[in-house]
């Protein structure tokens, strides 16, 4: 029985879920963005944030441990203590986001991308800016402050109401003024 196991098994034996693990984690710090079905990502999640974690400590020990894990060590290694350690320093956690794509055809099983946030290709990021430069290209165009301080404007526009909250998470790693750059560079490829 399974009782009080609190583990996803992916219905695999120990061994190959140990190993798929290592490699999807492998993948994620190599390429910043995996794109797997929701229960990897959710079962890799904390792996990763562990790894980060292990990076921002750059002991000695740390590199051990994560030399012991990790596959594609030349890659992995520089990338998680020389990129992903400095970029998440003042941060206490959360480093990765998963964002739930659709159902993959052929099996209809869920998918979602998982990605270290903050970076170049921050999916969350990249969808308010598409959205909000679709909005202002059809309306006039507001800034984001005025967006994320003001509601009203928002119902005006008839933007849903979690691009405020979406916009809050996207600006706790950049300013406004860069969302606001990227927003009229979006508008001028339109």
């Amino acid at each position: 029985m399974h009782h009080g196991k609190h583990v996803r098994r992916l219905n695999r034996s120990s061994g190959h879920r140990n190993s798929l693990l290592r490699n999807l984690v492998s993948s994620l710090i190599e390429h910043g963005r995996i794109e797997t079905t929701v229960a990897k990502a959710k079962t890799i999640q904390p792996i990763a944030d562990a790894m980060v974690t292990l990076g921002k400590r750059g002991d000695v020990e740390a590199k051990k441990q994560a030399l012991g894990y990790l596959n594609s060590r030349d890659v992995t290694i520089p990338k998680l203590f020389n990129e992903l350690a400095p970029r998440f320093a003042d941060r206490q956690g959360g480093y990765t986001r998963i964002q739930r794509i659709g159902k993959r055809y052929g099996d209809n099983a869920p998918m979602a991308v998982i990605e270290y946030i903050d970076g170049p290709t921050d999916l969350k990021k990249e969808l308010v800016i598409n959205l909000l430069a679709k909005k202002f290209t059809e309306t006039q165009k507001l800034s984001v402050k005025e967006i994320v301080e003001n509601e009203e404007k928002v119902k005006q526009l008839g933007l849903p109401k979690s691009i405020i909250r979406d916009l809050k998470k996207v600006q706790f790693s950049n300013s406004l003024e860069q969302i606001d750059s990227a927003i009229e560079k979006k508008m001028s490829d339109l």
